[in-house]
């Protein structure tokens, strides 16, 4: 099972900072296919899998990322914009290459850079009173 100071520390080490009651939400759903692992895999890629489950869920959240970070005194923070597309496929394949057994596969969220289209038809026409 994933701790959510596990998941914390390693959301914040992609660059990506939730709000705690989001980050135990997320944890929560993670941990709900604890079962599935614990049958197919060792801890530690159990691990590893919702780690990068989590990665995914909160990649949903935004797409900046910490590019460097200086302390002692001159506490600095920069942030960059990757294409956001590009860090879900990472995502992506770092867990379809973990989750063999699929076990993370009714968790994922829906790809949000696919995009929808959709044609619609409009009929008018003009109403007249007598």
């Amino acid at each position: 099972m994933v701790t959510t100071d596990q998941a914390k520390q390693y959301l914040e080490g992609q660059g990506i900072t939730l709000p705690d009651f989001v980050l135990a939400a997320l944890v929560e759903q993670a941990n709900s296919i604890q079962d599935c692992l614990d049958a197919h895999y060792t801890p530690a890629t159990a691990l590893l899998i919702q780690l990068y489950l989590l990665g995914l869920m909160g990649l949903g959240q935004g797409d900046k990322y910490i590019s460097s970070q200086t302390a002692p005194s001159g506490a600095s923070r920069s942030f960059r914009y990757q294409g956001f597309a590009d860090r879900w496929r990472g995502a992506m394949s770092l867990l379809r290459g973990l989750d063999k057994h699929g076990c993370a596969t009714g968790l994922i969220p829906p790809d949000p850079t696919k995009a929808a289209a959709g044609f619609w038809v409009a009929a008018g026409g003009c109403m007249q009173g007598k």
